[in-house]
């Protein structure tokens, strides 16, 4: 707070002091556990991690809470407290963390067992649980082992250690998992637990193992650490437990004197896929209801939650003055806006992007790699924090063409560098492709990250020509430093894709069209429409569902098993996009693919067999195939200006992360006297800083005031 103000005159609760056990917090927001791939070894942070941390104490977080395992066996890309060898890296972490001016709690937790055996660096032993489960998130087919009482004391063991390893390391706090499906929380669960023995049975014996945890946390604390649970509220799941169980276990464990805080959510396996991180297609705060139901039971007890999909500082205020819980925490909004609740105090709140819950940052993970899709900086703070963007060494003119995610980023950082700017596009309004997908059902939420831009590039005095065909001879008479061309794709609309690339005979048919015309509202196809999507991402499926739902039959063809990718699902999307589906009455056709159109038929054959059908009497066809890059342009200017780069989509199609990435990257690159020619020699160079592992080794290149 500024100096004599004791009550900040929009958000007084989130920004008052709370004290969770021997810890006092000057606000009540705090970096909630998530999985950030930034080790190495045996769960070793790394420098990236620490700044990924640190950011978001500068950017206002009174406390980080960190996920990690807790025993070789349940090894991950998650750090780990539990070897020795880590105990320096987590005290620098720490260290960082403090010096920032924050609190950091630990939550080492076993990820393995019934509920997922996802563990890329685990060696290949049985996964352990409280008993014998056909059960497995990510491997199906995967039975689970019985833990033996031994085991079960040594895992006790392991949590032990990795909590004094967390003390000793400086951490503030400690926290024992009991939801998303971990070991404590399996062992809550009637659904998991079966045994027969003084773990299993009635709610008492299997709260044990939690107790356990939790009595071992509260021993290695010392005194010196806050001690708190993180609580399912409801697992959801015929025979599991509900929120009456959940309330007598907080009940007794909030009356044993074990626990500083309580963080309650709801999620586990399988409906985890779809709340663990609830994407655009789920209400927002969803876990509310199951909190409010279990809240009580905390007595005195600080309550901390998510509430799932909290995204504004004032939401949190609401939240808090609600009295559902007394902090509020969020893991996707600091992952799109690090400075979310700094910009909030400080009264600026429009300058934060806004998470659209695409799940974008949870799809990667699962892939081993790390992003966010409108904000590229993310898990990149050591090289791309904002002290490293300072002005150019000289200021250029540069031209911009198409104000997709790759051209929006670009003439931001530009223009945040001192350079001055002209952004040209074709049509009418900011966003290029992102924008058509904000128009699919269920999505329009993305609009808020095409606004957020609109917003920093009015800020900055960025020249914006809307509906405005770029050419050679136009952009050259802006006299140019630089330009960078950002001018999207198209979808083919010849049917080419990744699953067969060449023409589908009768493509340029009339009744043929391709999912821009349709969103830009060039075609309204009605009746009975045959869409083949060869991506498996959103735009098929969304096209399906709007004109489904506009009236039309809709039958889905799709060469794969089903409509959707690996990465859909990862981004916990399947389930709500195929409710959807249903609903609207959209019928899937899988292994399934157009060889040719006719005169209003389709010819359709199963990619495993040589078996085909014909469908008669269409009205219209949708190609939702694959796209191609638009880039004209570059061909036409190569040679004529200083520097050129082709970035995003016009590069070659990709995911919209990629595109706001290089719209980030090449923009840092002009006026640079040591700037890559081309984009290859960029992506390839051996100096890039972002592959450089020590941060003081990092030349900066800056920012404008």
């Amino acid at each position: 707070m500024p100096a004599g103000q004791s009550v900040h005159p929009r958000y007084p609760r989130v920004f008052s002091p709370i004290r969770l056990g021997p810890v006092e917090l000057p606000n009540r927001f705090y970096s909630s556990p998530h999985a950030v791939p930034m080790t190495i070894g045996a769960g070793k942070p790394t420098d990236d991690y620490i700044h990924y941390n640190v950011a978001r104490v500068k950017g206002g977080c009174s406390l980080i809470m960190l996920t990690m395992t807790m025993h070789v066996r349940g090894r991950s890309f998650q750090p780990s407290p539990y070897p020795k060898q880590n105990l320096a890296a987590f005290r620098a972490l720490a260290d960082a963390v403090h010096e920032a001016g924050g609190k950091i709690f630990g939550e080492p937790w076993y990820f393995w067992g019934a509920v997922g055996q996802w563990q890329p660096l685990s060696p290949p032993a049985p996964a352990l649980a409280p008993s014998v489960a056909q059960f497995s998130a990510y491997e199906r087919g995967v039975a689970t082992r019985e833990m033996s009482k031994r085991e079960i004391r040594a895992m006790l063991d392991a949590f032990r250690q990795s909590t004094a390893h967390l003390r000793e390391a400086g951490f503030d706090g400690v926290m024992v998992h009991a939801s998303h499906g971990a070991l404590a929380e399996q062992f809550l669960s009637p659904y998991f637990n079966r045994r027969t023995d003084e773990y299993g049975g009635p709610l008492e014996n299997r709260m044990r193992f939690l107790m356990q945890s939790l009595q071992a946390a509260r021993e290695e604390a010392g005194g010196k650490m806050a001690v708190g649970m993180r609580l399912n509220c409801d697992e959801l799941l015929a025979g599991g437990y509900d929120s009456k169980d959940a309330h007598r276990v907080l009940k007794t464990v909030s009356a044993s004197g074990l626990i500083d805080y309580a963080d309650l959510d709801v999620a586990v396996e399988p409906n985890q896929l779809y709340l663990g991180m609830p994407s655009v297609f789920v209400t927002p705060h969803v876990y509310r209801p199951y909190v409010e139901a279990v809240r009580s039971a905390a007595g005195k007890v600080p309550v901390l939650s998510v509430l799932g999909r909290m995204t504004s500082i004032a939401d949190a205020e609401a939240a808090l003055e609600s009295g559902v819980c007394d902090m509020v925490g969020a893991a996707r909004a600091l992952i799109a806006e690090p400075e979310l609740v700094k910009n909030a105090f400080e009264g600026h709140e429009s300058r934060s992007r806004v998470c659209i819950a695409c799940n974008w940052c949870l799809a990667a993970v699962y892939e081993s790699a790390a992003g966010c899709a409108i904000n590229p900086t993310s898990y990149r703070e050591r090289v791309w924090g904002t002290e490293s963007l300072e002005s150019a060494p000289r200021r250029s003119t540069v031209v911009i063409v198409g104000a997709g995610p790759a051209g929006l980023e670009a003439a931001r950082v530009a223009a945040l560098r001192g350079h001055g700017v002209t952004l040209v596009e074709a049509r009418e309004d900011l966003g290029g492709a992102f924008a058509l997908w904000a128009r699919l059902p269920g999505r329009e939420f993305y609009r808020h990250a095409i606004d957020w831009w609109a917003r920093e590039l009015e800020r900055l005095h960025v020249t914006i020509r809307l509906a405005t065909h770029a050419t050679a001879g136009s952009v050259l008479q802006e006299r140019p430093d630089a330009v960078i061309v950002a001018t999207g794709a198209r979808y083919s609309p010849s049917g080419r894709g990744s699953y067969r690339d060449f023409d589908i005979p009768g493509f340029d048919r009339d009744f043929v069209h391709v999912p821009e015309e349709i969103l830009l509202g060039a075609a309204s196809p009605a009746g009975k429409v045959v869409l083949l999507d060869n991506e498996g991402l959103h735009t098929g499926v969304g096209v399906a569902e709007l004109l489904a739902r506009r009236g039309a039959e809709v039958e889905m063809l799709t060469p794969s098993f089903g409509p959707l990718s690996p990465r859909v699902h990862g981004a916990q999307e399947t389930r709500p996009i195929m409710e959807r589906l249903r609903a609207a009455g959209v019928k899937i056709s899988p292994s399934s693919y157009i060889e040719c159109i006719g005169d209003h038929q389709v010819t359709v054959s199963d990619v495993y067999s040589d078996d085909g059908r014909v469908i008669d009497d269409v009205d219209a066809v949708v190609l939702s195939t694959g796209r191609v890059s638009i880039n004209e342009l570059e061909t036409q200017l190569e040679g004529k200006v200083a520097q050129l780069f082709t970035i995003g989509d016009a590069l070659a199609a990709r995911m919209w992360a990629a595109a706001s990435f290089e719209g980030h990257k090449f923009a840092r690159y002009i006026g640079e006297p040591d700037a890559p020619d081309t984009v290859s020699e960029a992506y390839f160079r051996p100096d890039d800083p972002m592959f450089q592992p020590v941060a003081s080794d990092i030349p900066r290149v800056s920012r404008a005031t």
